[in-house]
């Protein structure tokens, strides 16, 4: 071009200032995150060693006496054996639970037995061929042990130099392994037996049983109802080729209150699980997933989440130093609500130069900092030492109903259990109780205060003086002339009823019975512990949401976690294509305050059509649905229709992908209506 416009810019005589202030400095919306990351892995590496300790734990009985009995059954050279050793494990109804459960066995079983251990699944066993394929498959794999060339490997199954060619679902070929490879068992696990086809568990244990004097097979079925259920799905003939023996396995419920216990009320944990998120994960893990493995993840979330998404984190540093902290992080500390508490506490005392000094001098803030960084860490320690002492005296009392320590921690950490009814009960429970329950209690709380915690190994704090009522109590039972056991002075078996009648009226009054010496001495025991019980949990049971750095040591958000573990697509997708205008965020679509829902031609076709959509019966005529959204969308001019059509048509598939609408087979030009909102 040999020509181009040009334009003159006159500016103005006087600039306006910018209505907005203009930032100078670059933030830094992932502070230290590098840092905080590393103390998040540190941190989570400790408490997965403590999740598998306790899984290991829980499981090591019940996998004992397997492992007992997969041993005590191989053969022997006293003969061939007569029938198939199996294992009923009553593994309960959590269903999840039980291919976790599985492998750590199997783990078990390979490293204390000279055993082959194969799981199959109902998934994997459709019918008897397809299941003993995946079977010899499993068996004859190769091991990380082995050294054998791969091509001889399957040159040997598929094929015999001294025989015919087997079927690939022939087990000559698992024979042909044992040859090459002894074991003593070929433990065959059945996860879900409960899943399988009845005719198969049948046809499998009688084949299983014709090769029982050349092959070692013992069974183990995964049983999540009862093995009684179990015994009446087989044949007289099958159960009678069994020699069966019932493992109960621990419940998952349990399992979740053991991993609680060692994780979040443990206390040595930092950083701490908030009670209203925990109250989630707990209520989730009951009614919905009863999956151990599902509990870990999401711990492990909130864990990722509090270091990732809190710039406050860096400070649970382990050893840390002014000098490792950049400005950004102490900023992120005085926007805390707590901070601000705190500052106003301050003032309210009159103390402005701390004031001052904590607002301006991150040097000085450090200092604060690093002091209640340790201080809060203790209290909330002592919180959770609090919940189990309560827990441990309600258990030696025999107080019913029963109140799990996830239960008791969620109260405490909330701020509810001091002055709450069940503490009330507990304590005037103390009260009334003999000299034998008394006993039981002391005892349970040494072993409790006996127990390691910390990398230090240190013992667990509580202050109170049981050792020196121990000694007390026991010299006293020891003293004891009478068989019965001791009662205090507020037992109702030491009150008398007495009745009076006075001017014809008859009144009622109590009256204490004498007490022994030896009683007296036992009540003062008694109000003793009952005293310093008390005092105990007056200092431990606080709030802890009024602690100055709770938001740092205490991640209590359930907003993510909800989002990720209990996530509502289908609610979603229906406020989207209803009210699309919630998202997209402009004034173009129908947003009025008197009507959710306005029909606009400016909205998107698929949400103009799923309106359309509810308003319709069960059947609906695409001609009709067409017409309507051409009354809407489309314009006079025929030519335009075309456009119109492919956003109807595209519209309209998007409503099959999603599950909305299917051809119906009774009218051709009709579409079934496959959901209804809400429902």
């Amino acid at each position: 071009m040999e020509h181009s416009r040009c334009y003159i810019y006159t500016p103005p005589e006087q600039e306006s200032r910018p209505s907005k202030r203009q930032r100078t400095s670059k933030s830094k919306p992932h502070t230290d995150l590098s840092e905080r990351l590393k103390i998040y892995s540190k941190t989570w590496a400790e408490q997965e060693k403590n999740i598998q300790i306790t899984l290991e734990e829980a499981d090591s009985a019940t996998q004992g006496k397997i492992i007992n009995f997969v041993a005590a059954n191989a053969p022997s050279e006293d003969g061939p054996r007569i029938s198939i050793p199996t294992g009923l494990i009553v593994a309960g109804p959590s269903i999840a639970s039980h291919g976790p459960y599985f492998e750590r066995l199997g783990r078990r079983i390979t490293d204390e037995t000279n055993s082959s251990y194969v799981v199959l699944t109902s998934g994997e066993s459709p019918n008897l061929k397809t299941f003993l394929k995946n079977l010899i498959k499993k068996i004859t794999s190769r091991t990380e042990e082995d050294d054998d060339d791969e091509e001889e490997i399957g040159r040997s199954a598929t094929s015999s130099r001294r025989g015919p060619k087997l079927l690939n679902f022939d087990l000559g070929h698992v024979q042909e392994w044992t040859s090459r490879n002894p074991v003593q068992s070929i433990v065959v696990a059945i996860q879900d037996s409960e899943a399988f086809d009845t005719a198969l568990l049948n046809e499998m244990v009688d084949l299983f049983y014709s090769w029982l004097d050349r092959l070692p097979f013992v069974l183990l079925f995964g049983i999540a109802t009862s093995s009684e259920s179990f015994e009446d799905r087989l044949l007289g003939k099958s159960l009678r080729y069994l020699e069966g023996q019932q493992f109960d396995v621990t419940q998952s419920d349990e399992i979740i209150e053991k991993l609680f216990c060692a994780t979040v009320a443990h206390p040595d944990t930092e950083p701490h699980i908030g009670p209203n998120l925990c109250r989630r994960i707990l209520e989730r893990q009951k009614d919905h997933v009863q999956n151990i493995q599902d509990f870990v993840h999401g711990l492990k979330y909130a864990y990722m989440s509090h270091f990732y998404a809190n710039p406050a984190t860096i400070f649970l540093k382990y050893d840390p130093k002014f000098k490792d902290f950049s400005s950004d992080a102490f900023e992120a500390i005085r926007n805390l609500p707590s901070f601000r508490r705190y500052i106003e506490e301050k003032l309210e005392d009159g103390d402005t130069q701390s004031v001052r000094q904590l607002l301006s001098s991150d040097q000085s803030l450090f200092a604060v900092i690093e002091e209640h960084v340790v201080a809060v860490q203790d209290i909330l320690s002592s919180l959770n030492i609090a919940a189990m002492v309560l827990t441990r005296i309600r258990e030696s009392l025999g107080i019913t109903p029963k109140v799990r320590l996830s239960s008791v921690w969620t109260r405490a950490a909330s701020g509810e259990l001091l002055d709450s009814p069940l503490l009330r009960e507990t304590m005037l429970s103390i009260k009334k109780t003999p000299s034998d329950k008394l006993a039981r209690v002391i005892d349970s709380l040494i072993s409790l205060s006996a127990e390691k915690v910390g990398p230090e190994a240190e013992e667990i704090d509580i202050p109170i003086e049981l050792q020196t009522l121990h000694c007390e109590l026991k010299t006293l039972i020891e003293n004891n002339a009478d068989s019965g056991p001791l009662r205090s002075q507020d037992d109702v078996r030491s009150e008398s009823v007495r009745t009076t009648v006075v001017a014809q009226k008859v009144l009622l009054s109590k009256h204490k019975a004498a007490l022994s010496e030896q009683d007296k001495a036992y009540s003062e025991i008694v109000a003793r512990f009952y005293q310093q019980l008390e005092s105990y949990f007056r200092f431990a049971l606080i709030d802890p949401k009024t602690l100055f750095l709770y938001e740092v040591l205490v991640y209590d958000l359930k907003s993510p976690h909800t989002e990720v573990f209990q996530p509502r697509p289908r609610l979603a997708l229906e406020r989207a294509l209803a009210t699309p205008h919630d998202y997209l965020g402009c004034g173009c679509c129908g947003n009025t305050q008197d009507r959710e829902n306005t029909l606009a031609g400016t909205q998107p076709a698929t949400a103009i059509v799923y309106q359309l959509y509810l308003e319709s019966g069960t059947l609906i005529n695409a001609t009709d649905l067409w017409s309507a959204f051409n009354a809407i969308v489309g314009k006079d001019d025929e030519e335009e229709q075309s456009p119109t059509m492919a956003l109807f048509q595209r519209a309209l598939a998007e409503l099959k992908h999603l599950g909305l609408v299917k051809p119906s087979r009774k009218k051709a030009d009709h579409v079934a209506k496959m959901m209804w909102k809400g429902l």
